[in-house]
């Protein structure tokens, strides 16, 4: 053998063919830790990652940082499914890790060639979710990720990026790794920019510390540090005055100040905002230099900094909330600015007259990062929200291009760049990760039939001797499934906001019951798919829904954020009881039978779940447990004895004794807020199943607390039909078999 490559092949071939005969599921500890090192070095690594055994079998975290970041054209299309899913792969055993590639596989509607382990938990079914570009996740961080913009250095395209564990961190975007990490804050880093000084790469970071620092981002050292502002530093840019580089900065004492980014000289306090200012941009128009500003105080300011920085515009009278980001582009000569805030909008300016060009509305929260560029000659904006997705806007015509979902918590912030032409996104969350989308990638054009937005509810029933899913979401409808295949049978349209509730029932033929915003509760026959009832009473949207049978009699119970509880009759939609007790918004009820007597349980803000006599409108219990809200309450059986299962913002699931009004267990494992649960009996045994902010849904067995865990990220409602888990997730719905018990 003349040359490494050529050892290493050899080495790599050996590997494999040990493999082959072991098989890759008995695969031993050197080939999975080590193979893809070889493969790589051979220049073999994606053959070798075309194995979809292999993928399942090597050690996540080694082979992943062997792939770099995926964004070659050349990977096969099963590798950059790994990489969507590495980060949840991590110490788990090889039968897991199978689960979840599978599950992945199904989110992004491609076809992998897999079947279930011998030991597998669980396995998808099907999944209708909103495609999804590519995205390799950069992690680091130890706290959340805040602030991310982006440059060259030494020709290699960067990301810098800082947050709450008070470092900057530079990143290579050709390989995925970290570069150096730099340390000097005494506060949470909240906005990060960078820039080019006579070919110096440089980045000004501002902090919750009352500091800006401008680094040397070759050396990683601290060149200076501007003092000045009183209180948190929120916002920081870098423009020109009078062909001198300048940083403009803004927080907490609402003043702007511009320093001479050479010397950290202060050379302009800029004062107007009555609230903190959380976003500052530049723009140089006719060779004037520009600020654009935004805050608490719901304006955007516009200054001159030719003029001694004088207003040029000051924008108020649309602007419905805090602003919270702003960006910059030219755009056919006109200069415009990009804001977004917590009216959930993008709102797109002329910076000259201040004329509102238009709104662009799709996030379901608060939107907390922009960032505007050309693609392709194209202008286009990408913004973050707290609803966890990533949305590309079209700013040539308003329209929303693609939605990015992925990471687990808040987007913070956005950077647009490109890697050796394709064009990327850079997103930074709270989730402490930093995450790099190919904006060029993933099957987008497939046709997506399921919901616009997040999905906040389901239930399951069967139709015509089939069984079928409902779910309701943020795009106002509510969508049947056949849960068998994942085939949409039907969209019930009518609301007139958000649906956040579906329970079923029967009448002569099963009918849906659906609740959201405005206090509507809609009932539907799910055979031909036509309204029956629209019942009013609730004076606020209504969270919570389900069924029962009263004397005979069919009702509806639902739960309101009106701090009430109440009961309709399902035939003609009258009100029958309304039941007080809580104090706040009521979240979620359910019912079931004590002592042959049916129950209502309930729960909500005030922490408590009550439980009522349905044929009395009585409270019989109150149980006491929970320090949060509580999202989701069940009635069910162990061992035939009545139990509730109660989940909520404080991470517990609860188990009461309906009969005797006490706490039997507490099943924790959840690190975040439990949003939905539900229970069942699945082969004769009580199973519980929930879903955190933590981003996992966990499968319990309620008698002893035992559980499994499945990764998914915000999944806010949950169904359990026989062995089968129906899933409703910011991106779409899931369907989930268990295959095995805690």
């Amino acid at each position: 053998m003349e040359n490494e490559a050529e050892i290493e092949a050899a080495i790599a071939d050996r590997l494999r063919a040990l493999a082959a005969i072991e098989g890759w599921e008995r695969v031993n500890p050197y080939i999975a830790h080590y193979l893809a090192s070889h493969a790589k070095a051979a220049g073999g690594l994606h053959g070798l990652v075309a194995d979809v055994g292999y993928l399942v079998a090597a050690e996540p975290e080694i082979l992943a940082a062997a792939l770099g970041t995926g964004l070659e054209r050349d990977v096969p299309s099963q590798a950059r499914l790994f990489l969507r899913s590495a980060n949840d792969m991590r110490g788990l055993s090889s039968d897991e890790r199978a689960s979840i590639l599978a599950l992945t596989a199904a989110q992004q509607g491609e076809y992998l060639n897999i079947i279930p382990p011998l030991n597998a938990n669980w396995w998808p079914r099907w999944a209708n979710y909103m495609p999804t570009a590519f995205h390799r996740i950069l992690e680091g961080h130890t706290g959340g990720v805040r602030a991310v913009a982006t440059t060259l250095l030494n020709g290699r395209p960067v990301a810098v990026t800082g947050g709450e564990d008070r470092t900057l961190r530079i990143w290579d975007l050709t390989i995925g790794s970290t570069i150096r990490i730099l340390e000097g804050h005494t506060g949470t880093i909240q906005a990060v920019a960078v820039t080019g000084l006579d070919q110096q790469p440089l980045a000004v970071s501002a902090s919750d510390d009352a500091t800006l620092r401008v680094w040397d981002l070759v050396t990683g050292n601290t060149l200076r540090v501007l003092h000045g502002h009183a209180g948190w530093v929120g916002a920081v840019a870098i423009g020109t005055l009078n062909n001198r580089a300048v940083v403009v900065s803004g927080g907490a004492d609402r003043l702007l100040r511009i320093w001479d980014l050479v010397d950290g000289t202060l050379l302009r306090v800029l004062d107007g905002h009555t609230g903190g200012i959380h976003a500052v941009a530049t723009s140089h128009i006719h060779n004037r230099s520009f600020v654009v500003s935004g805050g608490a105080d719901r304006s955007i300011r516009v200054w001159d900094l030719a003029d001694e920085g004088e207003h040029r515009q000051v924008i108020t009278d649309r602007s419905r909330g805090w602003i919270l980001a702003i960006a910059t582009l030219m755009v056919d000569g006109r200069a415009i600015a990009v804001s977004t805030g917590d009216d959930r909008q993008i709102r797109i300016w002329d910076i000259v007259n201040g004329e509102e060009i238009q709104a662009l509305e799709g996030h379901a929260s608060w939107v907390r990062a922009i960032a505007a560029a050309l693609i392709e000659n194209r202008p286009i904006a990408i913004s973050g929200s707290v609803d966890r997705t990533v949305r590309v806007w079209d700013l040539a015509d308003g329209a929303e291009v693609q939605v990015l979902g992925g990471h687990s918590a808040a987007i913070r912030s956005v950077a647009v760049t490109s890697v050796d032409g394709l064009p990327l996104a850079v997103t930074a969350s709270d989730d402490s990760s930093v995450r790099i989308w190919d904006l060029a990638s993933g099957n987008l054009e497939r046709i997506h039939e399921g919901h616009r937005n997040l999905v906040l509810a389901a239930a399951a029933t069967v139709v015509n001797d089939r069984p079928v899913a409902i779910t309701g979401g943020e795009d106002r409808t509510a969508r049947v499934w056949d849960l068998g295949s994942g085939g949409l049978l039907r969209v019930l349209e009518g609301h007139s906001g958000w649906i956040g509730g579906v329970a079923v029932s029967h009448l002569d033929h099963p009918v849906a019951i659906t609740t959201g915003a405005y206090g509507e509760i809609r009932v539907w026959d799910l055979v031909d798919g036509s309204p029956l009832q629209l019942m009013h009473g609730h004076t606020s949207s209504v969270l919570g829904v389900a069924s029962a049978v009263v004397e005979g009699r069919s009702i509806v119970i639902t739960a309101g954020n009106d701090g009430t509880v109440r009961t309709w009759n399902l035939v003609d939609g009258s009100q029958l009881q309304i039941l007080g007790g809580h104090i706040g918004g009521v979240r979620t009820v359910g019912a079931g039978v004590l002592n042959g007597v049916p129950v209502a349980v309930s729960g909500g803000v005030d922490a408590t779940v009550r439980v009522w006599d349905l044929t009395t409108g009585r409270p019989v219990h109150v149980f006491r447990g929970h320090t949060g809200w509580v999202r989701q309450v069940v009635a069910t059986e162990i061992d035939d004895q009545p139990v509730i299962i109660s989940a909520s913002d404080d991470g517990l699931v609860l188990v009461w004794d309906l009969m005797k009004g006490v706490l039997l267990r507490t099943m924790q494992g959840h690190t975040g807020a439990v949003l939905a649960g539900a229970a069942g009996k699945v082969n004769n045994r009580t199973v519980a199943v929930t879903s955190s902010d933590d981003g996992t849904m966990r499968i319990w067995d309620p008698i002893d607390g035992k559980h499994f865990r499945v990764p998914l990220n915000g999944c806010y409602g949950i169904a359990l039909y026989e062995a089968t888990v129906i899933a409703s997730t910011y991106l779409g719905v899931c369907a989930i078999d268990l295959l095995k018990f805690p």
